[in-house]
């Protein structure tokens, strides 16, 4: 029997084609379930400057990519409008997804726990649009709190803060 070997990777310029294909089948998804935030956002050229601009990691699984996740050092452009008040963080997370044929099986909470090893003791922000309650439950679980909430890109959005202190 071949074991499945899983690991998390700082992503690079070669993983470009998996990342897309795997975030598309992602935004696909999501869009049948009613959320179409992520239809047409992560194209070669906006993952490739991600790359860039933040770390991204990538979870592969026999070389596979089934799941990723970005950790920045600057909010995204839309924070300032939709949440003019928000104090700054340390860090930023941004695109946690798993590939719809391997969600539910704690890839996500790996993906995660991960960034929250990294981060340490300093503050992390993420956003969630609001009308996605699994995925803000999901983030309450894993001990963020929810510090605002405002308009961003067209949705209401729930913007979350990590403090390990806190925990």
């Amino acid at each position: 029997m071949h074991k499945m070997t899983t690991q998390i990777q700082l992503a690079c310029q070669q993983d470009v084609s998996q990342l897309v294909a795997m975030l598309t089948a992602c935004a696909t998804h999501m869009d049948q379930l009613g959320m179409s935030h992520w239809l047409g956002v992560y194209d070669a050229a906006s993952v490739r400057q991600n790359l860039l601009q933040k770390s991204v990691y990538v979870l592969k699984q026999n070389s596979q990519i089934i799941g990723c996740v970005a950790l920045g050092i600057r909010p995204a452009d839309y924070y300032v409008d939709c949440w003019p008040n928000a104090p700054e963080a340390d860090f930023y997370l941004t695109q946690l997804a798993v590939h719809p044929d391997y969600q539910q099986a704690g890839y996500g909470q790996l993906l995660l726990q991960h960034c929250l090893n990294l981060v340490g003791t300093r503050t992390l922000h993420l956003d969630a649009v609001a009308h996605y309650p699994e995925l803000l439950n999901f983030y309450r679980r894993a001990g963020f709190i929810q510090i605002a909430e405002g308009m961003g890109l067209g949705d209401l959005r729930c913007l979350f803060e990590y403090r390990a202190s806190s925990q």
